[in-house]
C-alpha cells in the first residue's frame, strides 16, 4: 500500500500541474471530465485536494461543485487564512458557506495565521467592509477566542477577541482559558 500511496501522490502532483497550466482547474466540471481516465483512488485523493484548493482560493462555485461529488478535506486554520486572504468581493465567501466548519475548527496553529489575517485587514481599507462577515465568523471560534484571551499583548488579539464568547467560556469551559 505504501508504494501505491507514493505513486498516487506523484500522479496527483503531475495532474495538478497539468490542470494549472491548461487552466482547466478554473472549472470543476472540466476537471471532473479530465480526471475520468485516472484510477479511482487517484481521482478520490485528487478531488479531496481539489476541494482544499478551491477553499483556499475562495472559489465558492467550484467548491460547491466539488462538494457535490463527495470530496472532503480536514480543514486547518491555515486554510481559513488562505481563503480569507483571497476574499475580494461582496459575494459570499467560502468561509461564510462553510461557517460551521470554521466555527468549530480546532487547531493550534493560530498565531501566525491570525497575525497575517489581521495585517491583511489593516492594510486593505477598501476590503474591510467585505471582510467583516468572515471576521465575525472567525471570532465565533472558541479556540480563537481562548488564544486571543491568553495572548493579550498581540495586536490582533483585541481585534479577534469575542467578549460574549469569552464570558461563556469562562462559565462553561474554563479549562480552555488556562
Amino acid at each position: 500500500m505504501s508504494d501505491r500511496l507514493h505513486e498516487i501522490i506523484g500522479e496527483i502532483g503531475v495532474l495538478h500541474n497539468i490542470l494549472l497550466e491548461n487552466g482547466k482547474i478554473n472549472n470543476a466540471n472540466e476537471v471532473f471530465e479530465f480526471i475520468e481516465s485516472y484510477d479511482k483512488d487517484v481521482q478520490e485523493h485528487y478531488l479531496n485536494l481539489l476541494l482544499q484548493y478551491y477553499f483556499q482560493k475562495n472559489d465558492l462555485e467550484n467548491l460547491k461543485e466539488t462538494l457535490l461529488v463527495g470530496a472532503k478535506f480536514d480543514m486547518r486554520f491555515e486554510d481559513v487564512k488562505e481563503a480569507f486572504l483571497n476574499i475580494k468581493s461582496k459575494e459570499e465567501s467560502v468561509i461564510e458557506f462553510m461557517q460551521e466548519n470554521v466555527i468549530f475548527l480546532k487547531d493550534n496553529d493560530l498565531e501566525k495565521n491570525l497575525e497575517e489575517m489581521y495585517l491583511f485587514y489593516e492594510n486593505n481599507p477598501s476590503l474591510q467592509e467585505i471582510l467583516m462577515p468572515s471576521i465575525e465568523l472567525i471570532k465565533k471560534n472558541r479556540y480563537v477566542c481562548a488564544f486571543c484571551y491568553k495572548n493579550p499583548e498581540k495586536k490582533y488579539s483585541k481585534f479577534f477577541l469575542n467578549e460574549d464568547l469569552l464570558e461563556s467560556l469562562k462559565r462553561d469551559l474554563p479549562y480552555l482559558l488556562n
